[in-house]
């Protein structure tokens, strides 16, 4: 089997500010490798358990417990701790019957939400690509890389949501990015906060779409490739530690 491309460490003063590792301590740490999510937003396992959730203390243990099957991705047991998980993913630790959702909170791209049980088989994506499929099918391309198959014309366009249940890929339901919604910041200063989406102002070739979204007293208007629409009045799944 061929291996995957790319460095499989990488400087310490190198990764992403939100990492929370010691950047003079030591001078490597694994980084990830090519998969669902980009290296600038997301995680590698291995230090995801280790200096995210602190299940371990050495790079070493966090290794041998992901080898050992003892950890999944949206429902998948992976054994790579250079595996990225990011925005959205669902990782359940079997032996302590925990599940987390990694979702933007204080500013950051990524932390780690505990969820309820009941939640670890259903996922948020966001619609990046639409296109054709054989035989009248609908191909929509989510924001984690995998690919869903429709059976017929939905509506649905890039910048919607749906609902999905891993690992079967099942749509279960969709929310539209339109005026009243509930929305959800990914990435900057606001990140993590939601409010509701009053106006959005569609791009041009040079211009990007922008949205104005209201967080009660106080209104912003941003990139909308910044924004994840998460319900009609409130999220329909935990999205933060007070829902």
């Amino acid at each position: 089997m061929a291996k995957k491309s790319g460095a499989k460490i990488t400087k310490r003063a190198r990764v992403p500010s939100f990492w929370p590792v010691a950047r003079k301590k030591k001078k490597f740490i694994i980084t990830t490798l090519p998969g669902p999510h980009p290296k600038r937003i997301s995680y590698p396992l291995g230090v995801f358990i280790r200096d995210i959730l602190k299940l371990v203390k050495t790079q070493r243990e966090a290794s041998s417990a992901i080898k050992d099957g003892k950890i999944s991705v949206d429902g998948v047991i992976r054994t790579d701790q250079k595996y990225p998980v990011g925005l959205m993913d669902v990782v359940n630790i079997i032996p302590l019957k925990k599940v987390f959702r990694l979702v933007p909170s204080q500013k950051k791209p990524l932390s780690a939400l505990l969820i309820p049980d009941d939640e670890k088989n259903l996922k948020l994506c966001k619609i990046t690509s639409k296109c054709s499929a054989k035989n009248g099918k609908v191909q929509y391309g989510m924001h984690d890389g995998r690919n869903i198959l429709a059976e017929d014309e939905t509506g649905l366009k890039p910048g919607d949501v749906c609902l999905v249940e891993i690992p079967s890929q099942k749509l279960v339901r969709a929310i539209r990015t339109q005026k009243g919604v509930k929305t959800l910041v990914l990435q900057g200063e606001r990140a993590g906060l939601q409010g509701e989406l009053t106006e959005i102002n569609a791009g041009t070739m040079i211009k990007k779409s922008m949205a104005t979204v209201s967080f009660g007293a106080s209104t912003s208007k941003l990139p909308l490739r910044l924004l994840m629409t998460i319900g009609d009045e409130k999220p329909i799944l935990t999205i933060d530690r007070g829902e």
